[in-house]
């Protein structure tokens, strides 16, 4: 479902992508953790192509994108894999002046000229999905930071993608909201939805991922299935660095 060959990535000359490689199956959820700064995040911003890599092949769902590729033929190929590889961001970037259910539709109804009424039933499906059924024609200065994030969640769901990128999902939320974006994410990955979420909540990781991938400078450094990675690392960079996460 998703194959990474080689991907680099350098911000005004500063490398922050060193050639990653990843691979991963239809239905598999893949937690990436590692340092601030580690390249998680711009990792997953090259995946979505919302940032364009400066080397290396990108393909999710059958969708390949070369950096080589002619520009206009570039453009429909990340048009097409935007489509597939819904995103959830630290930042809930909802529209303010729609209500929950229209940040939802906005993008069946422009995007794909789904009719309004076709729109609104999917939409409202996706809420009581959150658990925001209720929350339908409230706008986003009355939801709470948690609830927020469920509805962009709802609306990285509308366009039926293939898989779901979440970066840090839950780090502009207070602890005790955490959790209700968290049981969101955990039906998802129960539903079979293939993700790579990008997060610092170790028992996240630990509980929902099939496989945990360790960034550092760059770079994949170590990956494994949680039981692995968080019992027996083989990096002492691992190690160090989920001693500090845990507390240890």
């Amino acid at each position: 479902m998703i194959n990474v060959e080689r991907l680099v990535k350098s911000y005004q000359r500063r490398p922050v992508l060193h050639g990653v490689d990843h691979a991963q199956r239809r239905g598999e959820a893949v937690v990436l953790i590692g340092p601030s700064g580690c390249g998680k995040s711009t990792c997953l911003r090259c995946l979505n192509q919302l940032e364009t890599p400066d080397a290396g092949r990108v393909t999710i769902a059958g969708i390949t994108i070369d950096p080589g590729d002619a520009p206009r033929e570039l453009g429909e190929r990340q048009r097409q894999l935007r489509l597939r590889a819904g995103m959830v961001f630290q930042s809930f970037n909802l529209f303010p002046h729609l209500t929950a259910l229209r940040n939802i539709t906005e993008s069946l109804l422009v995007v794909k000229r789904a009719p309004k009424d076709e729109a609104e039933h999917w939409g409202r499906e996706l809420l009581a999905k959150v658990g925001l059924a209720e929350k339908a024609d409230s706008y986003p200065a009355q939801l709470s930071g948690g609830q927020q994030q469920r509805v962009a969640i709802a609306r990285a769901l509308a366009m039926k993608p293939e898989v779901m990128l979440f970066d840090e999902p839950t780090s502009a939320l207070d602890p005790e909201l955490r959790e209700e974006v968290l049981n969101v994410m955990r039906r998802l990955a129960e539903e079979g939805m293939t993700m790579i979420v990008v997060t610092h909540e170790m028992q996240f990781a630990r509980d929902m991922a099939d496989r945990v991938v360790f960034f550092d400078g760059g770079q994949v450094a170590e990956e494994g299935p949680p039981e692995q990675i968080f019992t027996a690392p083989q990096r002492d960079r691992t190690r160090e660095f989920l001693r500090k996460s845990l507390g240890g």
